[in-house]
């Protein structure tokens, strides 16, 4: 059997793991001291996210169930407050980058390994993972598990990294549904690997798909109970508003990975692409271009038909560092890893005040954009507002019509005694409070409603009686502020349905 030997050109003198480990640590503790100092509020997908956690179940409207038990679990550990639910993150990176280190030294030894590990925690894209929670987080750990896991059965038929390749692909799924891209780099490797075609037709590779699914079918039954909704609103996401040609998307995608991966790595990785048509790469470097090229190359073809977030191909980020770092050492490029380090250091030190003095940051000259953080600030000043509204009217239910709204009410009312619901925009859910909080006939009143249609008639169809308050509005940055319209609701008397559009039911 082939086997996958270190490159002979690493430098000599081959910095040590604990060197590694202890930058890494360090970087880490920055980080979580970060969290801590920040003025950030929870983005409302973050605070969604904690409110899956106060209901663990096997799936949730939008994604699989992984974070929301992650986020239950760090509670649980060190409370609910914004750092405690965003500190699963620094420390999963932690744990990424260190097996990025494995995956690197396999491959191409423990220079590359040393430099792979700071430099994929030093991305731009990490950097800023690292300040927030998301599915992306675990996401990645378990793809990089799974890498090294897969390289180690290239190797040798060993039962125990079978296991821990189907442990990692599993919990993966759970994570998000972008590892199942894992499935098909793998076939994809098989196409240019002869190690890898005889993998497939190993017995420890179908006990691994195995494993993969016994552990994800507790999600794939609650889909089937819940008529698949999660796949239907994946499905929605890759459709978008529509299908149509959009180039002008799909340049827009490939240059966010400029930003993501930092532009000196990506650079480098398309150099690297550009090359292997007329340069034989070799075994290493196939093997991690077919580990990085599948997501890349299947998110740019989506962009073209509809918009892709940046995110979307995010675990191509992993074997795209790796061969990027293995490149540089092998051809003497220490120029352009110092420059990604170097740049790296500055987007993380520029994150850290950012996020420290958010709420004055303002640029004029972007006009309606001036407020750069205006997309993170002001939920906890609404809950603030909207607590002391719902204490002076005494009521014990405030609702809301946005997912925005309700995310961020339910996270910042978490201490109140009062029920927070969503009214229900379509006679479908459209979100995971649609299913679990939605407003129904049993809320107790009065009910507080915020809403961005000031109609009184919509609402009277619904309730006998309806007043008009004080408009709601939280500064969300210094020239910035959401504003909402307040409702009492009171004397119910028919069944609640969706509102429908913001118009004025008078003139119909």
């Amino acid at each position: 059997m082939t086997t996958l030997n270190p490159s002979s050109t690493r430098p000599p003198a081959a910095p040590s793991f604990q060197l590694a480990l202890i930058l890494l640590i360090v970087l880490t503790v920055v980080r979580l001291i970060g969290l801590h100092i920040s003025v950030v509020d929870l983005f409302f997908d973050e605070a969604q996210y904690w409110a899956w956690s106060r209901n663990l179940a096997f799936g949730y409207f939008s994604k699989p169930p992984l974070l929301g038990w992650i986020i239950a679990a760090a509670e649980h550990v060190c409370g609910s407050g914004e750092a405690c639910v965003r500190a699963a993150s620094p420390l999963f990176y932690l744990a990424t980058s260190l097996v990025v280190y494995a995956i690197a030294n396999e491959l191409y030894g423990r220079t590359a390994a040393f430099w792979s590990a700071l430099i994929f925690a030093l991305l731009p894209g990490v950097s800023f993972s690292t300040r927030i929670i998301s599915t992306d987080v675990p996401l990645l750990f378990f793809w990089a598990a799974a890498l090294f896991s897969y390289l180690k059965l290239l190797r040798a038929a060993d039962w125990r990294w079978a296991i821990m390749l189907g442990v990692s692909l599993g919990l993966g799924l759970l994570a998000k549904y972008a590892m199942a891209y894992f499935v098909l780099c793998a076939a994809c490797a098989a196409l240019i690997d002869r190690d890898a075609r005889t993998l497939l037709s190993r017995p420890q590779t179908w006990i691994a798909l195995a494993v993969a699914l016994l552990i994800l079918s507790p999600n794939i039954y609650w889909n089937v109970a819940n008529q698949f909704v999660t796949l239907k609103h994946t499905g929605d996401n890759i459709t978008g508003g529509g299908l149509r040609f959009r180039p002008l998307d799909a340049f827009a995608f490939v240059g966010s990975q400029f930003g993501v991966a930092g532009p000196f790595v990506f650079a480098a990785f398309l150099i690297i692409l550009a090359r292997s048509r007329n340069e034989p790469a070799g075994r290493e470097d196939r093997l991690m271009l077919a580990f990085a090229l599948p997501p890349l190359v299947l998110v740019t073809a989506l962009s073209f038909v509809r918009g892709a977030n940046p995110n979307w191909a995010a675990p191509a980020l992993i074997s795209a560092t790796v061969l990027v770092v293995a490149w540089w050492l092998r051809t003497n490029r220490w120029r352009w890893l110092t420059a990604s380090l170097a740049l790296g250091l500055f987007v993380q030190a520029a994150m850290l005040v950012g996020d420290t003095y958010a709420d004055r940051i303002t640029f004029p000259a972007l006009g309606p954009k001036a407020d750069i953080y205006r997309r993170t600030l002001g939920w906890r000043a609404l809950g603030e507002n909207i607590s002391q509204a719902a204490r002076i009217m005494g009521t014990p239910t405030v609702a809301a019509e946005g997912r925005a709204e309700i995310a961020a009410l339910t996270y910042y009312l978490r201490n109140e005694p009062r029920s927070v619901v969503s009214w229900p925009a379509h006679d479908f859910a459209q979100n995971q409070f649609d299913i679990t909080q939605a407003l129904t006939n049993a809320a107790a009143e009065p009910v507080l409603l915020i809403t961005g249609c000031p109609y009184v008639s919509r609402l009277a169809r619904f309730y006998g009686s309806v007043t008009k308050l004080p408009s709601v509005s939280a500064n969300s940055g210094p020239s910035s502020k959401r504003e909402y319209y307040a409702f009492r609701l009171a004397d119910r008397r028919r069944p609640i349905e969706p509102l429908g559009a913001c118009a004025d039911a008078t003139s119909n």
